[in-house]
């Protein structure tokens, strides 16, 4: 997630499809599938894995663009893992089962916001870099915006052989969590929309134009929006958050100004000193400011037309003054 927008789209001439509904696409998915079928059958895994990889979608190709994603670089992951990777192409079947409450989602998301239109959301597995995000894709009719999910982040279920994760997850999400992933991500599209667009685009994931604590807005934003459309989490963060809220604030506000993922822990990777901590605790923290902000606010709907416009650190400064007066008054 990270530099995500700010890093992909860089091109003014590209844009969100305009979607008359949300749309899913399953093809890496199931070109996934095929490739796993080849492999038992004796083909060799890089090759089986490379004609998997050469045929992806745009999405792919953009995920793999940013995250130099390579045909051996998921091979390698899938000789690590064969249990795990052998669930994946399973996942279509779990999501297309939720497309309906996914769907509505993604339709309140969008009655929800000033500006925009929704971005197609591609399923596909991947090397365990990076899960939701929006990428840069190239189409016949040119470049567009889509949601690239690689599933291979967001599987973890009661099932998952553990022998393959000796070190723990690592805070690969749940398989319950691709939902609001697909939400949560195209909210980050809504954003950019709402910011006026590519043009005006400005990103807050640089030091020179971003901090921690604009980075936990923007997050949190997003989570917030997408609770608000679906009434969904990802993970549990949210119950040691509310268990240990005054402590998570009095620890941000000391690192709030600091540049973008320069400290740890907050926002991917584990805290040096708080090994207790859900991974990216930050995103929470961000939701309780957003959700403060829209919850006690004299007009809610300019509210939240902020939880998409806001992107400055001076702009969310006022949003994080305001919560943390309300946490001292508690």
């Amino acid at each position: 997630m990270k530099s995500k927008l700010l890093a992909i789209f860089l091109s003014g001439s590209m844009a969100p499809m305009a979607l008359a509904d949300p749309e899913f696409h399953f093809d890496d998915l199931q070109r996934f599938g095929e490739a796993l079928e080849a492999i038992e059958t004796g083909a060799d895994p890089l090759a089986s894995v490379e004609n998997y990889f050469n045929n992806g979608s745009p999405a792919l190709h953009g995920f793999a663009g940013r995250y130099q994603t390579t045909a051996e670089s998921i091979t390698e992951e899938l000789l690590e893992r064969p249990i795990y990777y052998g669930t994946l192409p399973s996942l279509e079947q779990y999501v297309r089962e939720r497309e309906g409450p996914i769907s509505s989602a993604l339709e309140r998301l969008q009655d929800m916001a000033p500006a925009g239109q929704l971005a197609p959301v591609y399923f596909m597995v991947a090397d365990q870099r990076a899960g939701g995000t929006p990428v840069m894709a190239q189409g016949d009719d040119g470049p567009f915006i889509a949601i690239a999910v690689a599933v291979d982040v967001i599987a973890v279920s009661p099932d998952t052989d553990m022998s393959e994760f000796p070190n723990g997850t690592g805070g690969r999400a749940r398989v319950e969590d691709l939902p609001q992933v697909a939400v949560h991500e195209n909210a980050h599209v809504l954003q950019l929309a709402s910011q006026g667009g590519l043009g005006n685009y400005r990103s807050i994931y640089s030091p020179d134009t971003g901090s921690m604590l604009a980075v936990a807005v923007r997050e949190g934003c997003a989570e917030y929006l997408t609770y608000l459309a679906s009434g969904w989490r990802l993970g549990d963060r949210h119950v040691y958050g509310e268990a240990n809220e005054q402590a998570l604030w009095s620890a941000f506000q000391e690192i709030a100004d600091e540049p973008p993922f320069s400290v740890p822990g907050w926002f991917g990777g584990s805290h040096p000193e708080h090994a207790d901590w859900p991974s990216q605790i930050g995103y929470w923290v961000g939701f309780r400011i957003c959700e403060h902000h829209h919850a006690n606010a004299d007009d809610p709907d300019a509210a939240l037309a902020d939880l998409f416009t806001l992107y400055s650190p001076e702009d969310v400064q006022p949003l994080a003054e305001a919560y943390g007066a309300a946490l001292a008054r508690r």
